[in-house]
Parts: structure tokens; C-alpha cells; sequence
């Protein structure tokens, strides 16, 4: 499934469930950015 195909789903939900996409999606992308910053090794000063 494509991007535009998704974002063409996604315009079809309630605005209180466009709502909870973009919070679970948000949650989501902190989980993911948390785990990369997590593995990259820090540098002594």
C-alpha cells in the first residue's frame, strides 16, 4: 500500500479519529526515535 493511498483512507476518518491516528502514529515515532538515540553512542566531551 502506498503513502497516497493511505493518506486517501485516512481523509475519509471522523476528525475524532484523524485525531487518534495522529496520536497513535505520534507515540509511535517517539518509540522509533527513542530507540535509535538509545543506540547511538555518545561522545565524551
Amino acid at each position: 500500500m502506498s503513502l497516497q493511498e493511505v493518506i486517501k483512507l485516512a481523509k475519509q476518518l471522523s476528525t475524532v479519529d484523524k485525531v487518534r491516528l495522529i496520536q497513535q502514529i505520534a507515540t509511535d515515532i517517539e518509540q522509533e526515535l527513542t530507540d535509535k538515540l538509545s543506540t547511538v553512542p555518545r561522545q565524551s566531551l
